[in-house]
């Protein structure tokens, strides 16, 4: 007993020491720095540290040192997820409801669907510098760039920035006929791109040059830093690239499955969990020939490529921070938008290569190359769950999180259900600021994740908190270890399903029926989370993919129109001579 009592006086005594060291006061004296690392469409297991194949040491240690969140959600796209990362409040009620690109045009600029930040929400860099911090944001920003919308009428002092949803990494071009340009802003105003431009290795130079130009060192800075990497078109240089062909040469079947062991070793899913049944649309491993499987060989070993020198970089980062000083005091949260992209870009390669693009595997993930995951390597990346990016399956959702700083506990795995919105009032917290929306602001529907990273054993959402989510016709609602789904075609069979995901976290056996008072209560509550937020019904049919595809042929279909009409006038104008000729000959 006299033992036990030992011990428990250890912990709260370690605990107050943590919960002191963050507390109100001393944030004001001396206020932490804080790095938040935003990667994009990466899954659950893709950081070495997670599981992954890809080389991340710097990550890792990040991971190693710090608390790694198994159980973070994000929404399943990824400009509604930076939305809800940047205010700490629903999708909707920052006005970025779906991507504009996925949505119908007659619900564009509906409350909640303009596709830009609205004026309801503020952003975790304007309420920083209530507290007298620096800001500064590197990277795809993807939400507005207009004279309301750029960083720097947000909050940012210093930005460069992407303003489109994806580009090319090597130079200033777009990946989509819809998205055919991309624009880079830096601090507010257009940009040319530096010459040696790697998106990776610029946003993290810039990054260093924003703190070398700073006129006042001595305040507390945030930086945002939101790489391209591992969006479409995946490009990596070459040299990384070679050493992943045999890693991913059994194919994405083999691949799922061991990162499905992976993720039980790792304590991620209970031993007995199953994992889900292959979807019936994708293509067999087996049934390609070798010419085919070296492509997608090709394309997952560029995606692992692309992961490692973002981490080079995010070292050179470190390595300033730490030779600056600044580092004991720096927090650390690298987390990631959605899950991998599942999205079909094949038909699009023939207009990549009227942009300069190219599929040639002998310069594989090199300047130009039109490098995507396809959907059935994404299916694998998002193992040990089901689905990828678009749904609201666990592989959409489901998304690595690191937090680490010096005087924050640390070697820590949690698996404690958090949600996208948590992450800008724990900042708060953590700057010693209020959790809640400033007077005249919509509300924060996060919660500060900070009680439970002081103390792993308090939740951060009590048994009686939801949390619902809707973003392109695809839904969920959490309760408890308790998730109801219904995803969007054409994977999705839009009804409702209901899991317990603390017993089978890859969604594979559907409890509605024999739970269904608790199904109809969680039901009923998402349908007032709806009501809540705004969210407004797509129409009968409404399939995501395809509305980028519609509006991906008619910007295809303006850009070539001009050349079109002078050919049909060419060839009416040769019908027109050959006739005249044979009347003449006649």
């Amino acid at each position: 007993m006299l033992q036990f009592n030992k011990v428990f006086l250890s912990i709260y005594l370690l605990v107050g020491a943590y919960a002191s060291a963050y507390s109100q006061a001393d944030s004001i004296e001396r206020k932490p720095n804080i790095v938040l690392i935003l990667v994009d469409d990466s899954g659950l297991m893709d950081f070495g540290a997670f599981g992954g194949e890809a080389k991340t040491p710097n990550i890792d240690q990040l991971a190693k040192e710090g608390m790694m969140f198994t159980n973070m959600h994000a929404s399943p796209v990824c400009a509604p997820s930076r939305a809800m990362l940047m205010t700490g409040s629903d999708c909707h009620f920052a006005g970025v409801a779906n991507l504009p690109e996925m949505l119908p045009k007659k619900f564009q600029g509906k409350p909640g669907y303009g596709g830009v930040l609205n004026d309801r929400v503020q952003t975790i860099a304007t309420r920083l510098k209530e507290a007298d911090y620096n800001t500064y944001v590197t990277g795809k920003w993807h939400l507005g760039h207009d004279q309301k919308t750029l960083p720097i009428k947000r909050g940012f002092d210093r930005s460069f920035i992407l303003g489109a949803s994806g580009a090319d990494n090597y130079e200033a071009k777009g990946y989509l006929p819809m998205k055919a340009t991309a624009q880079w802003y830096a601090d507010g105003s257009p940009v040319d791109l530096p010459k040696d431009f790697y998106s990776s290795k610029t946003y993290i130079d810039k990054t260093i040059s924003f703190h070398q130009e700073e006129q006042n060192k001595d305040q507390p800075f945030f930086s945002y830093i939101a790489f391209q990497a591992i969006h479409t078109p995946i490009q990596a240089p070459f040299e990384l690239v070679e050493k992943y062909k045999p890693i991913y040469k059994n194919g994405w079947d083999k691949m799922r499955e061991k990162r499905f062991e992976k993720a039980k070793q790792l304590g991620f899913i209970p031993f007995n969990a199953e994992l889900n049944n292959d979807y019936h649309l994708f293509k067999k491993w087996d049934g390609l020939t070798k010419k085919e499987q070296n492509v997608y060989i090709t394309d997952m070993s560029v995606t692992a490529a692309m992961l490692e020198a973002m981490d080079f970089h995010i070292g050179r980062y470190i390595n300033y921070l730490t030779q600056e000083g600044l580092i004991e005091n720096t927090i650390f949260i690298v987390t990631s938008d959605n899950g991998p992209d599942g999205a079909d870009y094949q038909p699009m390669e023939l207009w990549a290569k009227t942009q300069g693009y190219h599929r040639n595997l002998e310069k594989y993930g090199s300047k130009g190359y039109y490098g995507s995951l396809g959907p059935e390597f994404a299916n694998a990346v998002a193992s040990p769950f089901s689905y990828f990016k678009y749904y609201t399956g666990e592989g959409g959702l489901r998304v690595p999180l690191i937090i680490k700083g010096t005087k924050l506990p640390g070697k820590i795995q949690s698996d404690e259900f958090c949600f996208f919105t948590d992450i800008a009032p724990t900042i708060y917290d953590l700057a010693g600021l209020s959790t809640s929306a400033n007077k005249g602001y919509a509300p924060i529907t996060g919660k500060s994740m900070l009680p439970h990273i002081l103390d792993i054993n308090v939740p951060i959402y009590a048994n009686d908190e939801g949390v619902g989510l809707e973003v392109a016709n695809s839904s969920a609602y959490f309760f408890n270890n308790y998730k109801i789904v219904k995803n969007n075609i054409p994977i999705g069979d839009n009804s409702w399903h209901m899991y317990d995901l603390s017993a089978d976290p890859g969604e594979t056996n559907d409890i509605a029926s024999s739970n269904a008072v608790l199904f109809q209560k969680m039901l009923s509550e998402y349908q007032d989370y709806e009501a809540e937020v705004g969210v407004i019904s797509m129409p009968n049919g409404y399939h995501a993919q395809k509305e980028v595809g519609k509006k991906s042929i008619i910007a295809l279909l303006k850009s070539i129109g001009p050349y079109f009409i002078v050919f049909l006038l060419l060839i009416v104008g040769f019908i027109y001579w050959h006739k005249s000729n044979r009347q003449v000959a006649g």
